[in-house]
C-alpha cells in the first residue's frame, strides 16, 4: 500500500461518521473487527481497531491512516472495489488478489453525499476470514444510511430547499427530472447518463437562463439534444440558487456518432421504467445497459416481482431495439412438455427477430433446458443467434442461481448475469416507485402523505415491486382524495406505521429475521433454526419488531 500522508477529509464527512462508528465499533467488542473510513479517493482517513491481535495485523499490511488502498494498486479490497464497482462489497480470503489480504474478509460500503448522491466515503469493517458472515453487508450499508442522514443534517439551507425542489418534482411531475444548481446537480441515474458529458457551468448558465424567462443559451449547449421540456426556477431569500428541470427522453435528439454505421455507445440512457435512485439500482441500471447496448447476451436474476421483464425490455429499448424486431419465449408455458420449449424457440427464431427474450427460464425442467441448449448450440452455427436476453428467479435466493439443469443451456447461451437487488435492499427507491405508480394510475396531482410514505418504507415487501403496485393500486380504490393516506393502506401494513426506528444491530437483527422468513415461505420453526433463535424468542422479536409471518410471507 502507498503512504499517501494524512488525508485531508471533507470535514463535514468526519463529522457525520465519526459518533456513528465509534458507537459501532463499541457494539462490536466479541467479533474481532476493525472499521476504517476512506475518502473517494481510497485514502484511509480514520481507523477504529479495539483488538489488539487485529490491529497488529492490520498493521502489518499498512491498513492505516494516510495510506491509500485503491484497487489500481493492490487489487480487490473493501475500500478500493467499492469505488470500482459504485455498490457495496464483501470479498473474503482468498477473493482478495493481495496474498497479504487473504487472512481477512471486507465488508466495504459507499457513503453518498444525500443531496447530490455522489460519492463522499467509504466505510468497512474487517475481520479474520473465518469471522465474516453474509448479514455483515446490511449491518455496514444500514451503518452508511446512519451516516448519510447526519450529512444530510448538515446540509446548507440551500442545499435543502433544492432536494425539496427535487422530491416534489419527482412525484408531481410526470417526466424524469433533474435540480441543477451552480455547483451542484441532483438527478436520478438515466438523466446523470444523459448530461454525463455536459461542462457544469455551462448546464447552469443555460438553466439559470431558461428558469427566468431569457431566450440566450450558452454557446455550444443544444437544449433539443437532451429533450429539455421546461425549467423552473427554485428561489431562497428572492434570489434564483438552482431550478428544476423536466426531461422528455422521447423527444430529445439524435445522439453524436463517432461516423455513419457507429456502434451504439455504451452510455445511452435507459429509459423510465425502473424509478428509483439508490446506489444498488443505479448500478444494475447502468451495467445491463451497457450490456445490451454493446449486444452481449445476458440472464436477468431477482426475486419474484422486482421487476425483471421490465429493466430487460427497457434496455432493449436504450438499444435501439424496436418492438417489432423482439422475440419473446415464455418458457412457463412450456414447462410441461420439453419438446414444447424447442419448438417455440425455432418459431421464434424464424421470424429473424434483432432479440430473443426467454422469460421464466427457472420454469423449463432439465429435460427442456438440455433440449433446448442443443437447439441453440446447432443454430449458433448456422445461421447464428440474435441477441438473447433471459429471465430467472432462483429457486433458492440465497444459492447458486442457475440449477444445475440449467447451467448448460446458460453456458450455450455464453450469457452475463445481472442480478436486480430486492425491494428491501434499496429502501430510498420505495416513495419514487410508490410515487411513480400513483401518478400513473392518478395523474401527477395525487400525493401520499408523510405517514403513509413512512410506511411503505418501512415495510419489508417479500413481492417487491409487484407487491408495491397492487398496494398503491388498492389504495387508490379506497381514497376518496388525491392524496393517498395511512388509513387507506392494508392493515397488515400500518403495523408499520409506529415502529420505531432501528439501530444499527436491531436493523441486522431484523433482517436476519426477515429474509429467513422469507426462505422458508414463513414457517417460524426452520426460520427460528436458520437464525440461531429459540422459537420462544423468534415470537418475542416477532412482536417486538411488529413482523407478521402469516400475512407477510406465505
Amino acid at each position: 500500500m502507498q503512504y499517501c500522508g494524512d488525508a485531508a477529509v471533507r470535514t463535514r464527512l468526519l463529522e457525520a461518521a465519526e459518533p456513528v462508528l465509534s458507537g459501532l465499533a463499541d457494539q462490536m467488542g466479541g467479533l474481532e473487527g476493525g472499521l476504517l473510513l476512506a475518502d473517494r479517493e481510497a485514502n484511509i482517513v480514520r481507523r477504529w481497531v479495539a483488538d489488539p491481535a487485529l490491529r497488529s495485523l492490520l498493521d502489518r499490511i499498512n491498513s492505516d491512516v494516510g495510506f491509500n488502498v485503491g484497487e489500481d494498486s493492490i487489487g480487490t479490497n473493501g475500500v478500493g472495489t467499492v469505488i470500482e464497482s459504485g455498490t457495496a462489497v464483501q470479498i473474503s480470503g482468498p477473493e482478495h488478489l493481495a496474498l497479504a489480504l487473504s487472512r481477512f474478509t471486507c465488508v466495504g460500503v459507499p457513503v453518498l453525499h444525500p443531496v447530490t448522491r455522489r460519492l463522499e466515503g467509504i466505510i468497512t469493517l474487517s475481520c479474520r476470514a473465518e469471522a465474516g458472515n453474509p448479514l455483515l453487508t446490511p449491518l455496514m450499508t444500514s451503518t452508511a444510511r446512519d451516516i448519510e442522514r447526519r450529512l444530510l443534517d448538515q446540509a446548507s439551507v440551500r442545499e435543502r430547499r433544492l432536494l425539496d425542489a427535487y422530491v416534489f418534482a419527482t412525484s408531481a411531475w410526470r417526466g424524469p427530472v433533474a435540480v441543477v444548481g451552480r455547483d451542484l446537480l441532483i438527478a436520478g441515474p438515466q438523466v446523470t447518463e444523459l448530461l454525463g458529458d455536459v461542462d457544469q457551468a455551462t448546464l447552469w448558465e443555460y438553466v439559470r437562463s431558461a428558469a427566468v424567462g431569457s431566450r440566450d443559451v450558452p454557446g455550444g449547449f443544444a437544449p433539443e439534444r437532451f429533450g429539455i421540456v421546461r425549467c423552473k426556477p427554485v428561489e431562497n431569500e428572492r434570489a434564483v440558487i438552482g431550478a428544476v428541470v423536466e426531461f422528455d427522453l422521447e423527444r430529445r435528439g439524435p445522439r453524436e456518432r463517432s461516423g455513419a454505421g457507429a456502434a451504439p455507445v455504451a452510455s445511452a440512457a435507459i429509459p423510465l421504467a425502473m424509478p428509483g435512485r439508490s446506489t444498488a439500482l443505479a448500478a444494475t441500471v447502468s451495467r445491463t445497459t451497457r450490456l445490451v447496448v454493446n449486444g452481449a447476451p445476458i440472464v436477468v436474476v431477482g426475486e419474484p416481482g422486482v421487476g425483471k421483464y421490465t429493466l430487460a425490455t427497457a434496455a432493449l429499448t436504450a438499444a435501439g431495439v424496436a418492438d417489432d424486431r423482439r422475440a419473446i419465449v415464455d418458457a412457463a408455458e412450456s414447462a410441461v412438455d420439453p419438446a414444447a420449449l424447442v419448438e417455440a424457440l425455432g418459431s421464434a427464431l424464424d421470424g429473424d427477430p434483432s432479440a430473443l427474450l426467454i422469460r421464466h427460464l427457472e420454469a423449463a425442467g432439465p429435460e427442456a433446458a438440455a433440449a433446448a441448449a442443443a437447439f441453440l448450440e446447432r443454430r449458433s452455427v448456422d445461421p447464428g443467434l440474435p441477441q438473447v436476453i433471459a429471465t430467472l428467479t432462483p429457486a433458492d435466493p440465497y444459492g447458486d442461481p442457475v440449477s444445475p439443469g440449467l447451467r448448460r443451456l446458460v453456458d450455450t447461451l455464453g450469457a452475463s448475469m445481472v442480478t436486480v437487488p430486492p425491494l428491501r435492499e434499496r429502501r430510498e427507491d420505495i416513495g419514487e416507485a410508490a410515487a411513480a405508480r400513483l401518478t400513473a394510475l392518478r395523474g401527477p396531482s395525487a400525493t401520499i402523505a408523510p405517514a403513509a410514505l413512512r410506511t411503505l418504507m418501512r415495510a419489508p415487501w417479500p413481492g417487491n415491486l409487484r407487491q408495491l403496485d397492487g398496494v398503491v393500486r388498492a389504495a387508490v380504490e379506497r381514497a376518496p382524495a388525491k392524496e393517498i393516506r395511512l388509513e387507506d393502506l392494508p392493515q397488515e401494513l400500518q403495523v408499520h406505521a409506529t415502529r420505531r426506528d432501528l439501530s444499527a444491530i436491531e436493523e441486522l437483527e431484523y433482517r436476519a429475521i426477515v429474509d429467513a422468513l422469507a426462505r422458508h415461505g414463513g414457517n417460524k420453526q426452520a426460520a427460528a433454526q436458520a437464525v440461531g433463535l429459540s422459537r420462544s424468542t423468534l415470537y418475542r422479536k416477532l412482536r417486538a419488531y411488529r413482523i407478521d409471518a402469516d400475512r407477510q410471507y406465505f
